[in-house]
């Protein structure tokens, strides 16, 4: 196989958007709280190195835990595993190896908390959310959002060295955010008959559709309000306050809506729009602190 193949391959695998995105969520946290005085280089890069190889590692083992179930479903059966692009025992290294070299790094470097929360993320990701929770239970995604706010909340632990309720708000912020995005995505048709077929008590296979969608407006509303309280506990300047709080309005409108009414059109519309809403959110929280 080419090395371009490879690079492919391996990007699929860790999901590469996913990464991203939870990569980019403690950058920002990062960001936010090392300015201006505060920012350090070296950690900076260790703890985007370190998140970034543990993140990966992470998928690399969801995807070998979950090969079975992605063989059944159609959204799922042409990655890489199930469709022998690779091999089972290649993944399994590699995410054993990238998720161990992600956690231990920063013991050395940034200090033994910011290493104690990623590991979290790992534990929560894998063991919590993929091998012991996600067959048998509808709330497994509650341990799966738990795992994507911990880096937001290793980014700003690696400036501080504590936990203090900023921390936890920013993990909280991304907690919410995710059975939005996971449970619209459940919805979808072919989404839904695939998860019937592997036997994944995803929200919308044991429970109704409506009650599927007004999970996701609840968590829409959460997203909303935490975003609130941490802008107000971060004092961002009155401009961002004004942004935010027009963007958060928005939000809890369409969501108070879909409670009272839910459809299936206005469920996709809060997707598209809690998509935007958490690169936004992290984005505008650090403009407002920049111009505080």
């Amino acid at each position: 196989m080419s090395s371009n193949k490879i690079l492919g391959v391996y990007g699929e695998l860790i999901k590469s958007r996913q990464t991203f995105l939870l990569l980019y969520t403690a950058i920002f946290a990062y960001l936010m709280t090392a300015w201006p005085n505060m920012f350090d280089w070296i950690n900076f890069i260790i703890l985007s190195l370190s998140l970034f190889l543990a993140i990966s590692g992470s998928t690399l083992l969801n995807m070998y835990v979950d090969r079975n179930i992605d063989s059944i479903m159609e959204r799922t059966k042409d990655r890489p595993l199930p469709s022998g692009k690779i091999s089972a025992t290649s993944v399994l290294i590699n995410g054993i190896v990238l998720s161990a070299v992600g956690v231990i790094i920063p013991i050395f470097v940034i200090g033994w908390l910011t290493a104690l929360i990623i590991f979290l993320g790992f534990f929560f990701d894998v063991v919590v959310y993929s091998i012991l929770l996600k067959r048998k239970t509808r709330f497994s995604i509650i341990f799966g959002g738990i795992s994507g706010g911990l880096p937001a909340m290793a980014g700003r632990v690696a400036v501080i060295h504590a936990i203090d309720r900023i921390g936890i708000l920013l993990l909280l912020f991304v907690l919410a955010w995710i059975p939005v995005h996971i449970l619209t995505l459940a919805l979808i048709p072919k989404n839904l008959e695939g998860y019937k077929e592997a036997k994944v008590p995803m929200w919308p296979v044991v429970r109704s559709k409506v009650e599927t969608m007004r999970v996701i407006a609840i968590s829409g509303f959460l997203c909303a309000g935490v975003l609130l309280m941490i802008a107000h506990y971060l004092a961002v300047n009155v401009l961002m306050q004004l942004l935010i709080s027009l963007f958060c309005g928005v939000l809890i409108l369409v969501v108070l809506v879909d409670l009272v009414k839910p459809t299936e059109k206005l469920t996709f519309q809060i997707f598209k729009f809690a998509s935007m809403f958490m690169v936004l959110g992290f984005l505008l929280l650090f403009i407002g602190v920049i111009f505080q």
